[in-house]
């Protein structure tokens, strides 16, 4: 501690014994701090721990007065599921095709009434286009986000070639980028128009040089249930299914039958992506879900984290040491101590119910993940499991680890900046790596 962190910074830190649950040290663990994407940790543990590995979100088809292939209104129904692609609804259009679906008299109602979201938190910077900031919602797709793609045209002086993908009639480009003499990569401003009953516009401007590669950048979508229902309609008309209707936002009629529901991965493998990557959009899902599941819906946020806080005091954990915002670590306003931390890794180490499932959705130092490019040169390859927790002045690492003497030890090391504007530091990191490298390493 004292060699690795300087003047201006806070800590808090403690490591304890996995099973002894022996204090092997700490400094200031009580004290409550940002923790960045370590408040993933907490949002993971309490909805693996609650709902199961196994728990799933699903997404169903209803239909109205079915007739020989034949429906007068069709409804996409959602609960959060966080990861439906592309890919997978295009999977379930398949199934719903199967079914001898061959015509939509009326309109196509998409119903994601289960949550009730708030927008992304995020003090440091202003919500823009950026997929980021994506909102959140029930029916969701693509983790409410499209790609907008940039391609130089074949000579100086055209106009570039942008489009966005997956295609639909939800949005379209305006564009205004223009192709320039050598590779000079592509330099874009992307704004975005909504207004009701019209697509969504994105603008861009810019430049990109003839012989650049192509750009590519992920934009987000205002109007998740919208986004989703319009690509899914363009499958159905793909597949040969007549949609007569428009797609348009409500809710699923008593008079509506379920003719296919489709099961989200399990919650095993979406806390994987979660925490592997640290991935907000997830996070947030998630916890609306279990939201939802613990108080019924529609999920919100503070349901969320309701039963988020729920699930810190059965780990033990004082209120006192914690305050929260949101759930994905993006909020300054969060706080967490070290020993809070802890506390949680350890409760979910003794729960044989999800304790594998959750230790291997942690990152592995040198391995993969957001720890893939950390602790390369170490002798800690492998040795630790963790998740990472970054913003500016903010560096957090939580995990797992195994000592120099063998032992396994949870741990949590948090370091805050006391200066203003202070940027991206990795003093966790090197506290880490005192803590854990083999004697053999010490500098």
């Amino acid at each position: 501690m004292q060699r690795e962190l300087p003047n201006g910074y806070d800590a808090s830190v403690q490591v304890v014994d996995l099973h002894t649950a022996a204090v092997i040290m700490e400094k200031s663990p009580d004290q409550p701090l940002v923790p960045a994407s370590t408040m993933k940790i907490v949002t993971s543990a309490a909805a693996i721990s609650s709902l199961k590995p196994d728990f799933t979100f699903v997404t169903e088809v209803l239909v109205e007065t079915p007739k020989e292939g034949s429906t007068q209104r069709m409804f996409l129904r959602g609960t959060g599921d966080p990861r439906l692609v592309t890919e997978r609804l295009f999977a379930l259009t398949r199934k719903v095709v199967d079914t001898g679906l061959v015509h939509v008299a009326g309109d196509i109602v998409v119903d994601d009434s289960y949550f009730a979201p708030d927008a992304p938190l995020d003090e440091a910077d202003k919500l823009g286009v950026r997929s980021y900031h994506a909102p959140y919602g029930a029916l969701s797709l693509n983790f409410n986000s499209m790609e907008l793609w940039i391609v130089p045209a074949h000579r100086p002086g055209m106009k570039a070639n942008v489009f966005l993908e997956p295609e639909s009639d939800y949005a379209e480009v305006r564009s205004d980028v223009m192709t320039v003499k050598g590779d000079k990569p592509a330099q874009v401003t992307i704004t975005k128009s909504t207004i009701s009953d019209k697509p969504e516009r994105f603008s861009v401007s810019g430049e990109i040089g003839v012989s650049a590669p192509s750009k590519r950048r992920y934009v987000n979508v205002a109007n998740p249930a919208l986004y989703t229902g319009e690509v899914f309609r363009r499958f159905l008309k793909q597949a040969g299914v007549e949609v007569r209707g428009r797609v348009v936002r409500g809710t699923v009629t008593d008079a509506a039958n379920v003719i296919e529901s489709f099961p989200s991965e399990p919650l095993a493998i979406n806390v994987y992506w979660l925490n592997k990557f640290s991935n907000n959009f997830i996070a947030e899902q998630i916890a609306m879900g279990l939201g939802a599941a613990v108080h019924g819906p529609p999920g919100t946020r503070e349901k969320g984290l309701d039963a988020i806080r729920r699930y810190l005091r059965h780990c033990g954990v004082d209120e006192r040491l914690f305050v929260l915002s949101e759930s994905s670590g993006l909020s300054r306003s969060n706080r967490l101590s070290a020993s809070a931390l802890v506390k949680v890794l350890m409760a979910v180490s003794r729960d044989f119910s999800c304790s594998y499932e959750f230790m291997a959705s942690l990152g592995i130092a040198g391995i993969d993940g957001t720890l893939k490019e950390k602790f390369l040169d170490s002798g800690l390859e492998r040795r630790i499991r963790a998740k990472t927790g970054t913003l500016r002045g903010v560096n957090a690492l939580a995990g797992y680890g195994i000592l120099p003497e063998g032992n396994i030890a949870a741990f949590a090391v948090i370091v805050n900046s006391t200066k203003p504007n202070a940027g991206i530091v990795d003093y966790a990191d090197r506290i880490a790596r005192g803590i854990f490298e083999p004697s053999t390493k010490k500098r």
